[in-house]
């Protein structure tokens, strides 16, 4: 068993260029590897989050797209049907609607309204998650001059 072990090592030695002393290499080669397959893993995890992230904020960006429609409506309404909101050039910024209304579907929109020698222009902000520090924002708006 001896001798057979001995024509092992002679033979790593002559044909593999392998020395039975160092041992931890594989250790090392194994640790190498494992290192580069967690940072692809960490790399593919990276760009997967960021897909999310962007699904995400399409659907909230479609709420505060709407909800600023539904701002623009409710006071092109009110201005044209119900009566002039300000007088004829009253100015910049003669109505503004602050704090942000909300909507059914979870957004809110504030409205800002100038008149000026007989233009009006109507500028409605539709925004997701409305509150004092919501986590994430996304805003949409409308600009409407008649």
């Amino acid at each position: 068993m001896k001798n057979h072990n001995a024509k092992l090592k002679i033979i790593a030695k002559r044909y593999l260029n392998f020395s039975f002393e160092q041992r931890g290499i594989i250790l090392l080669l194994v640790v190498v590897i494992l290192s580069a397959l967690f940072s692809i893993s960490i790399g593919i995890f990276n760009v997967v989050l960021g897909e999310l992230k962007i699904s995400g904020e399409i659907a909230d960006s479609f709420v505060a797209f709407y909800a600023a429609d539904q701002g623009i409506e409710r006071i092109l309404f009110r201005d044209r049907n119900q009566g002039a909101i300000c007088t004829v050039s009253s100015g910049p910024n003669c109505y503004v609607l602050t704090p942000p209304a909300g909507v059914v579907s979870g957004g809110c929109y504030s409205i800002r309204v100038n008149k000026v020698s007989g233009t009006t222009q109507i500028i409605a902000s539709g925004q997701y998650r409305c509150g004092i520090n919501p986590s994430r924002v996304v805003k949409r708006g409308f600009m409407v001059t008649y």
